[in-house]
């Protein structure tokens, strides 16, 4: 009996002395980055450039994709200039900004500049040449129980020179009639279900693969891209582990450490000029 009194006097008083080495919670008050503004583009191959345009949060904001629409910013001056013109972008949706222009050229610079109120960004960047799909075939097995869905993809690479490449899938989330690559992105109405980034490094020649996608239905509608990127905008990507969302919450994450091409703002900007194939599942 003894004992046992030892054994639990000994266990009180253990607890009592690491309760009483606790140190005492330090209340911390983190201030959030400065605001700045957040950019994200996207090429349509011969007809615009598409440019979102958001501003930062904190994470300790917790903001969702319900309410992601508060951060886009509206209202602001877009331009880009290249070969001595500069083009105006027009606001068709709150924090959605288009030019329409079919003069892009390869291997030419081209310089965003973004005016929103007094805050005023900037960034460069050049468009690689493109590269083209040599196979783009969605393939779809129906079983009773469940569909498979597969896009095999295969394009050659660009000789003599180090390559980044960036294969995306996007499923179309709304309506739209007919199938058609700017109404698939211009409104944000689309979901990427999955992004592959490769180096001319990890393949041969010729790079092939057969993606499995996931969360498709038989009926749905697929865009599948290619574009040739440059190296930056592949570690960009690769530091955000991108996939998944639309073009309103690609910038969804605090982007402060994450490189970048913009001058007094985050983001990247890019006019790499993508491949673009549509497909209708149901016809498969």
């Amino acid at each position: 009996m003894t004992t046992i009194k030892f054994i639990v006097f000994s266990s009180i008083l253990s607890v009592f002395l690491l309760a009483s080495c606790r140190p005492k919670p330090i209340k911390i008050n983190v201030e959030s980055a400065p605001e700045k503004l957040v950019i994200y583009t996207q090429l349509i191959p011969d007809k615009s450039i598409i440019v979102s345009l958001t501003h930062t949060f904190s994470a300790l904001d917790g903001f969702t994709e319900a309410n992601i629409e508060s951060l886009l910013v509206s209202g602001a001056q877009v331009q880009v200039k290249f070969n001595g013109e500069t083009f105006d972008f027009q606001e068709i949706t709150p924090g959605i900004y288009i030019s329409y222009n079919e003069a892009y050229q390869y291997n030419q610079e081209y310089e965003l500049t973004i005016t929103s109120g007094s805050e005023v960004v900037t960034a460069k960047t050049i468009m690689l040449p493109k590269v083209d799909f040599t196979t783009c075939l969605p393939q779809v097995d129906k079983f009773p129980t469940d569909t498979n869905v597969y896009v095999n993809v295969a394009f050659n690479d660009i000789q003599n020179i180090n390559n980044w490449y960036l294969v995306n899938v996007y499923r179309k989330t709304g309506s739209y009639n007919p199938l058609d690559g700017l109404n698939f992105f211009q409104t944000g109405n689309n979901s990427s279900l999955t992004t592959v980034l490769v180096s001319d490094k990890e393949f041969n020649g010729v790079y092939e693969k057969k993606i499995a996608l996931e969360n498709l239905f038989h009926n749905d509608s697929i865009a599948v891209t290619v574009s040739n990127i440059n190296e930056k905008y592949f570690d960009y990507l690769k530091a955000r582990s991108v996939g998944g969302g639309n073009v309103f919450t690609q910038l969804n994450l605090e982007p402060i450490s994450y490189p970048t091409n913009v001058v007094n703002g985050y983001g990247f900007f890019n006019a790499h000029f993508p491949d673009i194939k549509l497909f209708d599942l149901g016809q498969f």
